[in-house]
């Protein structure tokens, strides 16, 4: 693949990812952001089958924050049918996100996607190699053939393997799958539970309290479940 091309190809995915950060104030869509994350990945996906630096700090950071923000949008519509519940719980985590999408403004006030891309093309020095394409893809099945060995997958190993598969997804290595949707899966629910432990009100009415230790419970338990179904799935193939 020759400079020219790959320069199409970056200043592409940078286009894209402009046009959904103009779209996002100030309601934040979940679809808008959606989008935005899918395309940050695909390109870092790219940057790295190519051995170029990573997406510059100000973008990555600012694709941090927007995780923030969707994984509290996720928990303000899992916990919708509890509202009547969790009312104080909700509250806070509405509030949340309301302070996230400022930040989100602010961050966006600075350009990071325009900047980005700036230094992302500069460092565009030359084509990219049968070579190297057949050196990525040896490291990554070699990566991929280390991460299926242990006896059992810690959280951070089923996730860790997730975005390997998702990277090779996003270089068309990789076909989507109901395993690749289950990891993902199961990384939102982590996220549940982990936001709902953080946000949990110091001061709370008996019956909320209750219902939140309920809620807790239920999630632990299909967090468990969807691990013994991965982790059985993984087997298979290691």
């Amino acid at each position: 693949m020759k400079k020219k091309r790959v320069l199409k190809i970056i200043g592409r995915y940078y286009e894209r990812l402009n046009k959904k950060s103009r779209q996002m104030p100030p309601a934040y869509d979940p679809e808008v952001i959606h989008k935005f994350r899918t395309n940050y990945k695909r390109l870092k996906a790219f940057l790295h089958m190519i051995q170029l630096p990573g997406i510059p700090g100000k973008l990555k950071d600012f694709y941090h924050q927007l995780g923030t923000l969707r994984d509290l949008q996720l928990q303000e519509q899992s916990t919708r049918r509890d509202a009547r519940h969790l009312p104080t719980y909700r509250k806070i985590i509405h509030k949340q996100a309301e302070q996230s999408k400022l930040q989100l403004h602010q961050s966006l006030s600075k350009k990071p996607v325009t900047k980005a891309s700036r230094k992302t093309l500069t460092k565009v020095k030359t084509g990219f190699s049968r070579k190297t394409y057949q050196q990525y893809l040896e490291n990554k099945t070699a990566a991929i053939q280390q991460m299926l060995q242990p006896a059992s997958f810690s959280d951070n190993d089923l996730h860790a393997i997730r975005k390997t598969f998702k990277e090779l997804l996003h270089n068309d290595q990789l076909h989507d799958s109901k395993l690749q949707d289950k990891l993902g899966d199961y990384q939102d629910k982590r996220n549940a539970l982990r936001l709902l432990r953080k946000y949990r009100p110091a001061r709370l009415g008996k019956k909320e309290a209750l219902y939140l230790r309920h809620k807790e419970e239920a999630l632990i338990k299909e967090k468990k479940k969807m691990k013994a179904w991965l982790v059985r799935e993984l087997k298979t193939i290691s």
